[in-house]
């Protein structure tokens, strides 16, 4: 008798509505960039189809915690997602925001930083590898992540030949150029914009990405 009254208050523990996680959001996009604070710069990339649990609303960016191979919260742009659970998941707590000021400076670069005007997409400088920037057909690769908060970087999700060295593409009036934005906390890495790779956010190849500091003549 005791076996049977234990048992379905067991079942009814697990089942209840109020311990279950909502079931996450998932990006629909083939990218979407993540960024300190709505609107401002740029610190990874997530991919479809990883999880986003929201925790800061719906507005054009939400406070996520995104999952992939970062399993950390950002700021992510809320339309790249699709529906799963519309509860809020509380996965994240009171939103952060590091825009791009000495605030960000201090947390996510070494001190480094391209260009801080409004709408100015970095500063522009040519392809100019040494060092550990390696080089193979012509090309050297970029990445998506590279986790810009940690005191040495962790780069992950390879863009393998993102960007030919030496050859000016005239087309787009890009000459062998790309616009950098600022260099990572260990110094190894530079967040670069290269038209002439991609779009900024969506479909296909994304424009915005890390490469090697050593690939850059800053």
């Amino acid at each position: 008798m005791r076996l049977w009254l234990a048992t379905p208050l067991l079942i009814l523990a697990i089942a209840s509505p109020a311990s279950a996680d909502p079931a996450p959001r998932k990006v629909d996009s083939d990218y979407t960039l993540l960024r300190s604070a709505p609107g401002s710069f740029m610190i990874g990339t997530a991919y479809k189809p990883w999880s986003v649990r929201v925790d800061g609303g719906q507005q054009t960016y939400t406070w996520a915690r995104v999952g992939g191979n970062l399993n950390r919260c950002f700021w992510i742009f809320y339309d790249a997602t699709v529906p799963g659970g519309r509860t809020m998941s509380k996965a994240c707590g009171p939103p952060r925001k590091y825009p791009s000021g000495e605030e960000f400076k201090r947390r996510f670069t070494n001190g480094m930083i391209g260009s801080n005007k409004q709408g100015n997409n970095g500063h522009p400088v040519k392809l100019q590898p040494h060092g550990a920037c390696a080089v193979q057909n012509g090309k050297i690769d970029g990445w998506g992540n590279v986790e810009p908060w940690r005191a040495v970087s962790r780069p992950s999700r390879r863009l393998a030949g993102a960007l030919t060295v030496g050859v000016d593409d005239a087309a787009t009036n890009n000459h062998n150029t790309v616009k950098w934005r600022y260099v990572t906390r260990d110094g190894a890495y530079a967040l670069i914009y290269a038209t002439k790779y991609g779009e900024s956010n969506g479909k296909g190849h994304q424009g915005w990405f890390f490469i090697r500091r050593d690939c850059l003549p800053i």
